[in-house]
This record gives C-alpha cells, sequence and structure tokens, in this order.
C-alpha cells in the first residue's frame, strides 16, 4: 500500500497495525514452534554451555587416519624448582627494610645537577624474575630512588601478570605486588618485542613523556656505590675508561667513601655525569657505563640516526646502532659510575643488598651447567677463591651463620659506627659479587646464558610456551639477524667503522667484502 501522500492519520494507524501484526506473529511462532524448548534447543550453544574459561584447554585428538607424530625424546635434565630470592617480601604484610642511610637520595637531587625532570632508568624484562628482582633491589639499595626506575615487562602474556594468573615456575612470572611494594614503576608492552624492538619502545615513551635523556640496564646486572672508596678490579664487561683529562680521572677514581664528604651514589654519579656530558659534548649518543650494561641515551642522537633497527632483532643490532651513530658524527664513550657485574646467578636471600646482619651473603645458580661443560679449569677466566661457596648447593656454613648473628643489627649505615659495619658487610656483598661475575664468565660458550634457560614451568597457564622452543627460536632469530646484519654492510664483523671505509649512506648497496 503505498502511503506516501495519504493523511497522516492514516500513516499512523497504518504502523501501529503493523506492530501488533508482528507482535502475533512471534506469539504464535512461540507457542506453536516453540513451547517444548525445541526451537531454542536448536540455537548453538556457546562453549557447550560452559562458563569461558580463558587459558583451559582440552586435547582435541584428529578425526583423520594419519599415523601420529614422531616425538623427540624426553629431556633428561634436571628442571630446578624456582625459590624467591626475597622471602621476607614475598610476604603479604612487609614492608622492604631500609636501605643504608647514606645511599638515601636527597629530594630534588637531580635540580642541583641543572635537570628539571628525574632521568628514568628502564630495566627491560622478558624471563627469569629472580634475576630481575636483585637487578631492581641492587640498584635501589644503591641509592637509586624507587620513583625513576621503570620496568618494562616484555612478556608477551598481556595481562596475565597484573592479574597474577602466572606461577613462580612460569619463565615469563612477573610479581606486580612485590614491585609496587619496592614502589618501583610498571610498563607493559603491548606485544613480545625483541632488543632492538624494545629499545624503540624506550625511545617511544621518552618522546611521550618529554623526556630528552634517559638511562636503561639490563636486568642481569647486580650494581653497588663506591661505599668503599676506590675500586681497581677490572670486571668482566669494563672496557678502558674515557676521561677528559687528568683531574677527571682522578676524581672518578679516587671517589669518596661512605660517610666521607663528597661521597656520591650511583644515581648521584649518573646525573652528575649526565650534567658533565651536557656541558662538554654537543653532539653525544651514548654514555656506557659498563658498555650497555647501564647506558645513558640522548634521544636526539637516536632521531637523527632512525633508532634502532627492527630487523636484526638481537645480536649485531648494537654493532649497527653504534656504526651508525659514529658515522654521523655522534660521540659514544666507557665512564665509569659505580660498581657492576654481569652476573648470571642470584643471591640467595636479597636482604643481604639491605645489610641484613641475619643473612650470610652467597649466591646460587638457578640453572647450573653440567661439570663436564661449565668447571673451572687452570688458567681459565674467572677462576674462584678457593673458599668461595658452591652456588649449585645451599651450602650452610654453621662458623659463618654463628659470626653473622654475632654482629650488631645496626649495621645500615646509622651514625659512625654503622656506616663502619654496614661498610664491613659491603666489603663481603662486594667480594660475593665478583665471584657472581667470574662465575658467569667461567665457560664463554655454555656458562654465560644459561640463566636465560633456567625455568621450564608454566604449562597450562595463560600464554604458555614451550621453553626449549622459545630458546630455540630465540637463537634462530639471533642469526637471522647477524645475517641481516653481513647483507646490510657488506661486511661481517663488529668494527664497521675502525675497519671499514663504509659511511652512513651506503647501507644495503655495497658487495660483501669476504669470500
Amino acid at each position: 500500500m503505498a502511503l506516501i501522500g495519504s493523511p497522516r492519520g492514516l500513516r499512523t494507524f497504518t504502523l501501529l497495525a503493523g506492530l501488533v501484526a508482528i507482535a502475533l506473529a512471534v506469539v504464535t511462532l512461540y507457542r506453536g514452534i516453540g513451547a517444548n524448548e525445541s526451537f531454542l534447543q536448536n540455537l548453538p550453544m556457546i562453549n557447550n554451555g560452559r562458563p569461558t574459561q580463558p587459558g583451559s584447554h582440552e586435547n582435541h585428538r584428529p578425526t583423520n587416519t594419519h599415523a601420529p607424530p614422531k616425538y623427540k625424546p624426553t629431556p633428561t635434565y634436571a628442571v630446578h624448582s624456582v625459590t624467591d630470592p626475597f622471602p621476607l617480601l614475598a610476604k603479604p604484610t612487609t614492608t622492604p627494610p631500609p636501605i643504608p642511610e647514606y645511599n638515601v637520595p636527597r629530594p630534588g637531587i637531580h635540580r642541583e645537577y641543572g635537570l628539571s625532570y628525574m632521568p628514568p632508568l628502564f630495566i627491560g624484562f622478558t624471563r627469569q624474575w629472580p634475576m630481575l628482582l636483585q637487578c631492581v633491589v641492587s640498584y635501589l639499595t644503591a641509592g637509586w630512588p624507587p620513583e625513576s626506575i621503570f620496568v618494562v615487562e616484555n612478556t608477551g602474556v598481556q595481562d596475565s601478570n597484573a592479574q597474577g594468573r602466572l606461577g613462580l615456575q612460569n619463565p615469563f612470572y612477573l610479581n606486580y605486588a612485590a614491585l609496587r611494594k619496592l614502589g618501583v614503576n610498571i610498563i607493559q608492552t603491548p606485544v613480545l618485542l625483541s632488543f632492538s624492538q624494545m629499545q624503540n619502545f624506550f625511545l617511544s615513551v621518552a618522546h611521550a613523556r618529554s623526556w630528552p635523556y634517559y638511562f636503561y640496564s639490563h636486568q642481569d646486572v647486580l650494581v653497588f656505590s663506591f661505599e668503599d672508596g676506590p675500586d681497581t678490579l677490572k670486571r668482566h664487561g669494563d672496557r678502558d675508561w674515557f676521561f677528559y683529562d687528568e683531574q677527571d680521572e682522578a676524581d672518578i677514581m679516587r671517589p669518596a667513601a661512605a660517610g666521607q664528604d663528597g661521597y656520591r651514589t650511583i644515581y648521584e654519579n649518573c646525573l652528575r655525569e649526565l650534567n658533565r656530558t651536557l656541558e662538554r659534548e654537543e653532539r653525544w649518543a651514548f654514555r656506557w657505563f659498563q658498555y650497555d650494561h647501564l647506558t645513558l641515551v640522548n634521544r636526539a642522537a637516536l632521531d637523527a640516526v632512525g633508532g634502532w633497527d627492527s630487523l636484526i632483532p638481537y645480536y649485531g643490532s648494537d654493532c649497527d646502532m653504534n656504526a651508525r651513530l659514529e658515522m654521523d658524527g655522534w660521540s659514544l664513550r666507557h665512564r665509569r659510575v659505580g660498581i657492576i657485574n654481569d652476573v648470571s646467578t642470584v643471591l640467595e636471600d636479597l636482604s643481604a643488598l639491605y645489610r641484613d646482619p641475619n643473612v650470610t651473603p652467597k649466591f646460587i645458580d638457578p640453572n647450573p651447567v653440567p661439570k663436564a661443560e661449565g668447571e673451572y679449569t687452570e688458567g681459565q677466566k674467572g677462576k674462584p677463591k678457593e673458599n668461595q661457596n658452591d652456588p649449585a648447593k645451599e651450602v650452610k656454613d654453621s662458623e659463618e651463620d654463628n659470626a653473622m648473628q654475632k654482629r650488631d643489627g645496626k649495621v645500615n649505615g646509622t651514625g659512625v659506627v654503622g656506616v663502619a659495619r654496614s661498610v664491613e658487610y659491603f666489603r663481603e656483598l662486594v667480594n660475593v659479587g665478583n665471584d657472581m661475575g667470574a662465575y658467569k664468565y667461567r665457560d664463554d660458550k655454555n656458562a654465560r646464558n644459561s640463566w636465560q634457560n633456567s625455568q621450564h614451568g608454566g604449562v597450562g597457564e595463560p600464554y604458555y610456551y614451550n621453553a626449549e622452543g622459545f630458546a630455540t627460536s630465540f637463537w634462530i632469530l639471533a642469526e637471522a639477524g647477524r645475517e641481516i646484519f653481513r647483507q646490510k654492510w657488506g661486511h661481517s664483523d663488529c668494527d664497521l667503522v675502525e675497519g671499514t671505509a663504509l659511511k652512513l649512506e651506503d647501507q644495503w648497496i655495497v658487495e660483501k667484502d669476504w669470500e
């Protein structure tokens, strides 16, 4: 029926009549077809009528006639259970102990060095919670303010850690509650990123928050301030330090000890280094404090060369970035601000970093390498002292424990006597840290990265990924990145600046220089 041009009343009446007719049809349909619920039974059920349970899986077997797959042999290695290295912090009602008083950062100390904001310290995390926790606690107890530390969760498990849905044995486990107790910040990447992609993520956050300069640290480090004054030991990872002049060298290599005039924490030294760099150099990119284990970054330099090459995901990405920066005239220098140990092991109890007199500093290996592959031999780097603890065992030395129990409980740097006792404890910590660094490099082929593959749990948890598969994939990607580097520059080694005449604009347009 054509209603266009009809009187308004007729159009209204016709519309109402149509609605009534539709309603009657629905009622009739229900009474005639759906009264016995057969109509509703024919509708598809969501999740078979069960509540949705993210992360739960059914073992669906194939219905075809193909032969079953041939499985790899079951691994014979012993999977070591992970223990929380900070049992005090793991308790729900406890808070961290106080740090040594002389390491407490002064309020607004960044302004003393001409900075309008607190430069952030990014610490990227993908696997191995105990290693990350040790790293964070060592920075805090050495005097780095918690509010300027940003743990970047790069696990790829979405909100599983924030919601507390992963267990301690899962390699990607991260304890949000513990980090918040420590007062540090947490940023979550949207997806799992490679090393070079995560570096670009740091750069992106720095842009979004208007931070022209920032620091980043690896998670497998143990850091200290110069609490005992000058430290002349050359550690694995240390390079030849750069000094502007003799006075600069004397100032850096002969620092004041805790309790003395002029004492500076590693954090204050980093602020001071940023201030001095801005005064002395205009075109600078990185300041390395033990290569890139702790690094100061100039955002403008990275912008100038296009950031990190995301197609070189892991090894080789630093060679590429450093070369492009040098080719473009940006300086890279090795400077010293504190004691940094590159480690693969964890202190048995992180309360030791707070100078707990009831805790003997000692470390354990979360993934000990079999002796046939990783034991010390004569002449090898990092041969341990005769009295070094065995990290593969939890050895209880009764004499050491008794001596520790007799210490004055006030060792956290309060008063003259407190400072002396805290520094005495600090010497023990530094010796253990040195042993941890030597232990990591005891066998360059097998031991250095063993910690990355030390956890194999998490089966059935959200976003579970086979640990062996993850490790294998990592090395495949790492080698692919090396090949991209070789093809990009036509050169196979890291010495692009020192060993070639390549220029910044030569990327991807030169023939290879090897047979």
